[in-house]
């Protein structure tokens, strides 16, 4: 009896680590190395899709009306910033709540920009670079168990 209690007891110590170290990283059980990977390739995508908006919001072939260009301009802005509070959390402290909370607002914003994105006519830097920051927070929302922007 007393070995058997032993045995059960050194199983449940030999698996409870693993199952919380899996539960404490990101969601679904992936590693701290790919959610970092995800986050900073993310926060990089968001940089560069806010430069070229910003390009393709100047050139006369997009009319959405000077306050929603404003808009969408200031959201692109807003998506960085969340990404890049994503960053300084998760890469910092591996902090998967914070980091989980900055992305669920990066998310909210980044549905508006889609529609705005499948809208309009931006050309194809902004297209184009728009469905892979779309792509990789799909990704990312995935890895913390949060809902795609579409």
């Amino acid at each position: 009896m007393r070995f058997i209690t032993c045995s059960v007891i050194s199983l449940l110590f030999t698996f409870f680590p693993a199952h919380a170290q899996i539960r404490r990283g990101a969601g679904g059980g992936a590693n701290i190395q790919e959610t970092t990977n995800l986050i900073n390739d993310c926060e990089r995508r968001t940089n560069q899709f806010r430069r070229t908006l910003d390009k393709a919001l100047a050139h006369d072939n997009v009319r959405a009306g000077q306050g929603r260009e404003d808009q969408l301009n200031r959201e692109a802005g807003q998506l960085h910033d969340a990404m890049a509070r994503t960053g300084d959390a998760w890469n910092r402290d591996h902090d998967y709540s914070r980091a989980r909370t900055n992305v669920n607002a990066a998310i909210v914003i980044a549905r508006d920009i889609d529609k705005a994105m499948r809208n309009w006519n931006m050309g194809g830097d902004a297209e184009s670079q728009w469905a892979a920051v779309r792509t990789e927070l799909n990704r990312l929302a995935l890895n913390l168990g949060l809902p795609k922007i579409w």
